[in-house]
């Protein structure tokens, strides 16, 4: 039995007439046309809907409000011919044109040829389109993110020395060991947006140890190709809040903070330094925004007489929950000739993913109402998640480590533990999935960048968190890693080694209507291609993808495929003369298929 072919029109669905009218033999695409022409169709319960859309290709052309001839026919799985049908004259208004094909299953193919009368001469050109059926479909035309600064994560200044404070009895402490060990790590990670803190406590004497770390780091991160935030940790305040004394700190502190930025990058070539922010999560702070303001004014005036002010963003923000509103408003309104981008930080119980979601909404609906004159690219130079911090949520219990920035004395959690109350969450597999979850929701929505708290375990203060992606052993067993790999490291290192900086993310059209499955489209500027698949609810699923380019070799990589939180291969898909494929995502895994080649996977 032929299969029915309808289109929906003004007056509800009705037949497409069969055969009415051939196109002209060999009619082809015209060289040079006027206009370009794409295909998607997606497949729900309700049926497949096809939307065609003919594009002008020269700037300031105009698409065709109606498709003059069209003919559609429809293949099975198998590549067999099945139906066709044909009609003329068809509304397209802005060149869309949306029709129902009722018979066709996913995996199906339906290849149309239209015929359109070109608008400066008149002629006729016939142009064709192929597309699958799919759940999901690439929108090329739609580039949600231009130009991303990847995936990377907060770099521990400290890594290079130790912190001790003899007047509190916290003494003893030694720089982590087996350096050689983490830096491999941190450069197999191939880390984009990267955040190193600057204190102005380095800069006291006696400190000399935390610059010299602090400069350690940055080279690390700039061997690593990574994209450094360096971010001025913290305003000093003047005692009693005397306006002349905090005049003269703002000065002081930033002449040093510039002249530690040249130094980074014209003496000592550290070019990866291309962005700074000053003041850690300003809007929980005692800083007024007029006063944050004159900061960065001073700033930038110290980096443009040193000439390399251009080299250099200015990222206003890094702001939590706590009136954000208001700080986004004022570096909307005041700041947004010396600010050239935005950030926020987002951390959610590893159990309420639902105020991932809120803060998600939140921050979005703040930037959409803004002006767009006035919006700058936003990024997010903190996430993480958390665990239990209380047994049984009872905040007279909380839960103890044995601190050894502390001698061993017991300190509280700050991270949190999973549901077991021993196991730290940033160690388990459901904290990752979540990440990986966020980390491609992020990009969706539009956000530029994406720094994760953070790296690698090392002391920033006397406090116990740990939040890292690579975790350190104080005394390793013989033979036991002293910088093991968590499932977090394993899966970022997939996202950030498939993806990359000036990568273009994608937008896509699906039918899924669970909400439930989440794809990431990825572009890179060389040609290459890179689509992450995940099911938000943990369980198994089968992704069809459409709208990719045709007859390509897909490499399929999959996190956490058998539970152990680690990377894999599962061969290869093409996706054919239709531009899909079809993925298998195990349950509680992240799948991405990718065009990326020389991919050596994390052991």
């Amino acid at each position: 039995m032929m299969r029915t072919v309808t289109r929906k029109t003004a007056m509800g669905l009705t037949a497409l007439l069969l055969l009415l009218l051939l196109l002209p033999a060999g009619a082809a695409v015209a060289k040079d046309s006027e206009y370009a022409f794409s295909a998607y169709a997606l497949r729900d319960a309700a049926g497949t809907k096809l939307v065609l859309q003919v594009s002008p290709t020269q700037p300031g052309g105009t698409a065709p409000d109606t498709i003059k001839k069209l003919q559609l026919k429809l293949y099975d799985t198998q590549g067999k011919h099945v139906a066709t049908s044909n009609e003329t004259d068809l509304a397209s208004p802005g060149g869309k044109l949306t029709l129902n094909v009722d018979q066709a299953s996913l995996g199906d193919t339906i290849s149309a040829q239209a015929l359109v009368q070109t608008e400066q001469t008149g002629n006729t050109t016939v142009l064709e389109a192929k597309t699958a059926v799919t759940e999901f479909a690439v929108n090329p035309g739609r580039v949600v993110v231009p130009d991303f600064q990847g995936y990377g994560a907060q770099m521990n200044m400290h890594l290079y020395t130790a912190l001790n404070d003899p007047s509190r009895g916290f003494t003893g402490n030694e720089p982590p060991k087996e350096l050689e060990n983490v830096e491999a790590k941190v450069k197999a990670l191939k880390p984009g947006l990267t955040r190193i803190f600057l204190s102005p406590v380095n800069f006291d004497a006696g400190n000399e140890n935390r610059l010299e770390s602090f400069i350690h780091t940055v080279e690390l991160a700039h061997e690593a190709g990574a994209i450094v935030n360096v971010t001025w940790w913290f305003i000093e305040r003047a005692p009693g809040d005397d306006p002349v004394k905090q005049a003269e700190l703002m000065q002081e502190n930033m002449r040093q903070f510039a002249d530690t930025l040249i130094d980074l990058v014209k003496n000592r070539g550290l070019t990866a330094v291309r962005q700074i922010t000053i003041q850690n999560e300003v809007n929980t702070s005692w800083v007024k925004p007029e006063l944050y303001e004159q900061y960065y004014r001073l700033l930038n005036t110290y980096l443009k007489e040193a000439g390399i002010r251009d080299h250099i963003q200015f990222v206003g923000g890094d702001l939590v929950y706590n009136n954000q509103l208001t700080w986004f408003t004022y570096m909307a309104d005041h700041m947004g000739d010396v600010l050239d981008g935005w950030s926020v930080h987002i951390y959610w119980n590893y159990w309420d993913t639902a105020y991932m979601q809120q803060r998600f909404r939140d921050i979005t609906g703040i930037y959409q109402a803004i002006d767009p004159a006035l919006r700058k690219p936003l990024s997010i130079t903190e996430y993480g998640v958390r665990g239990y911090k209380f047994y049984d949520n009872d905040p007279k219990r909380p839960i103890m480590n044995v601190n050894p920035y502390r001698r061993g004395a017991l300190t509280a959690t700050l991270a949190g533990k999973y549901g077991d109350f021993v196991t730290g969450i940033n160690e388990t597999n459901i904290a990752a999935f979540e990440q990986a979850w966020f980390d491609m929701q992020a990009v969706n929505l539009g956000f530029t960048g994406l720094a994760k708290w953070d790296a690698y375990r090392a002391q920033y203060d006397f406090t116990y968190q740990d939040y890292s992606l690579i975790g350190y052993l104080f005394d390793p067993a013989p033979g036991q890693d002293r910088w093991p790999l968590r499932p977090a490291y394993y899966m970022q290192w997939l996202m950030a080694n498939t993806t990359g900086e000036g990568w273009q993310v994608l937008g896509y059209n699906n039918s899924d209507t669970t909400g439930l499955k989440l794809i990431t489209p990825f572009h890179g500027p060389n040609g290459e291609w890179t689509v992450f698949a995940l099911n938000r609810d943990g369980t198994a699923g089968t992704f069809s993808i459409g709208s990719l380019p045709a007859n390509t070799q897909f490499k399929v990589l999959v996190w956490n495929g058998g539970g152990a939180g680690k990377v894999a291969e599962a061969g290869t898909v093409n996706s054919g003369a239709g531009g899909a494929v079809t993925v298998e995502v195990p349950a509680g895994s992240m799948v991405a298929l990718t065009t990326v080649a020389g991919l050596s996977l994390p052991q």
